[in-house]
């Protein structure tokens, strides 16, 4: 897919049309008588009621006769999934000496989930996953480095685990590890922020099944048509990353005058300075829903920075202010975000940098069993210097002024939704010179509780170094999934 086709999206038009999206919003039951006359009779006389005289004299009390049975409904539920997941790659790609290409995954994973009502007000949810990827002990022999290792052969940990209840008729409250999902896009972040994304396989998955649940209090009030909500997030976690000098973050070639290994990434204390806080306000209309947005939270990227005197990679807290807007009319879903984030931090500046990031979009559902969606996002950073966009720097950021974003979407489903078809193409820049990737995938419902999936991604490539680095790691992948 080489073919560029211009995509321009300026920021005044971005943000006049963000304007007026959040703007424009400021705008039997049948009954039958049955009639059975005529159906009754005499009642016959009993020609054996002299000779069983006394035996029905004296009637026995329902309760007695048929004891009542009370079935107790469990407090607790439980469900979950077991999967099988497999890819293939089909093109020749190796980093780092280390050969990517065939068979690159066997994965084995569990979810659980168990559920308590605990009261009429208040429930309960413990979660959880784990897996083991078989691929990287059968090709024991390719000398995968620890990092590679430590992120994809094994995993055990904790999802959503938390209390949810009601202190009063409108106000509820959600205690431990959570998801908060803000914002209209389905496939770029504007203003989702509270939760950090799982990195580890680009691509291979839609954002909402890439969100880690994170510890906070969260405190919702409900005023007619709006929901006030209130978070306090206690736990200082960060995105995961795919493995440096791994298939999908080959630092050698992203940045070249790197050491090996590269720069820690560190992870945040949990502790009060490092508490982050949130607030939004959803308002949902008849044909269209409304929301702000405020957050101090740490930012979904890292920079490099001296530590001591040793460079580390460090996630910084930004702060950001957005609102969101959806408006039905007819076949059509138009969508809209803005955010102002402050405090974004580079590696080539010393300065921390504010950025306007802008989304426009559309859902258009006219056709039979098919949505088809459109978003394209534009993020401008105010004060932007020249070495910002430069190839040729040891700190490198690889970012223009103007970062535009382009997402299609189409689905269909066939054989009343046993099938469902989707693709998306993602791409990088205003004509599409940064690259991205497509990817095609189908869904089918095998029998009750079993659904298999298959697809394609496509890494396409393009004038920046992460995405040109990748552009060999194109793979078909499949796998199946038991739910119970």
């Amino acid at each position: 897919m080489k073919t560029k086709i211009p995509v321009t999206l300026s920021l005044t038009g971005s943000l006049l049309l963000c304007f007026t999206l959040n703007t424009t919003a400021l705008f039997a039951q049948d009954s039958m008588d049955a009639d059975l006359g005529g159906f009754e009779t005499e009642e016959l006389a009993d020609p054996l009621g002299d000779d069983l005289a006394g035996f029905g004299e004296e009637d026995i009390p329902l309760s007695e006769a048929t004891p009542e049975i009370t079935l107790k409904e469990s407090m607790f539920t439980t469900s979950g999934n077991l999967a099988f997941k497999t890819a293939y790659g089909y093109k020749d790609h190796s980093v780092d000496n280390v050969e990517y290409s065939g068979f690159n995954q066997a994965r084995t994973a569990i979810y659980l989930q168990v559920d308590g009502k605990l009261s009429d007000n208040w429930k309960m949810r413990i979660s959880g996953d784990a897996f083991y990827d078989a691929i990287y002990d059968i090709h024991s022999d390719r000398n995968y480095n620890q990092d590679t290792l430590d992120a994809y052969r094994t995993q055990l940990r904790f999802d959503d685990v938390y209390l949810q209840g009601s202190l009063s008729d409108n106000l509820d409250v959600k205690l431990g590890r959570q998801i908060v999902v803000w914002g209209k896009s389905d496939s770029i972040r504007i203003t989702d922020v509270i939760n950090p994304l799982d990195n580890r396989l680009p691509a291979m998955t839609d954002i909402e099944d890439l969100r880690l649940p994170t510890t906070m209090a969260k405190l919702d009030y409900y005023l007619g048509s709006w929901n006030l909500s209130a978070m306090l997030i206690g736990e200082s976690r960060i995105f995961l990353e795919a493995a440096p000098y791994g298939e999908f973050f080959p630092v050698s070639e992203i940045f070249p005058a790197a050491p090996q290994p590269f720069f820690d990434l560190e992870q945040p204390d949990v502790s009060w300075e490092n508490t982050q806080y949130a607030l939004a306000a959803n308002g949902v209309f008849s044909g269209w829903d409304l929301s702000f947005y405020a957050a101090d939270v740490y930012d979904s990227k890292w920079h490099l920075e001296l530590v001591n005197g040793v460079p580390k990679r460090i996630v910084s807290r930004i702060q950001m202010l957005g609102s969101a807007i959806n408006i039905a009319s007819g076949s059509w879903l138009f969508k809209s975000e803005v955010a102002y984030v402050s405090g974004v931090r580079y590696n080539s500046t010393l300065d921390a940098k504010d950025r306007l990031d802008a989304l426009v979009g559309f859902d258009y559902m006219g056709v039979k069993d098919t949505v088809l969606s459109l978003e394209i996002a534009n993020k401008h950073i105010f004060d932007h210097e020249a070495q910002m966009a430069s190839l040729d720097t040891l700190k490198p950021d690889y970012v223009d002024r103007n970062e535009v974003q382009t997402a299609m979407r189409a689905t269909r489903s066939f054989s009343n939704d046993s099938i469902n078809a989707s693709a998306l193409l993602s791409m990088f820049g205003s004509s599409w010179e940064y690259g991205g990737f497509a990817r095609i995938w189908v869904e089918y419902d095998v029998i009750d509780a079993v659904v298999a999936n298959v697809g394609v991604v496509d890494y396409i490539g393009g004038d920046r170094p992460f995405q040109d680095a990748i552009k060999d790691n194109d793979r078909v992948f499949a796998d199946i999934t038991y739910s119970f």
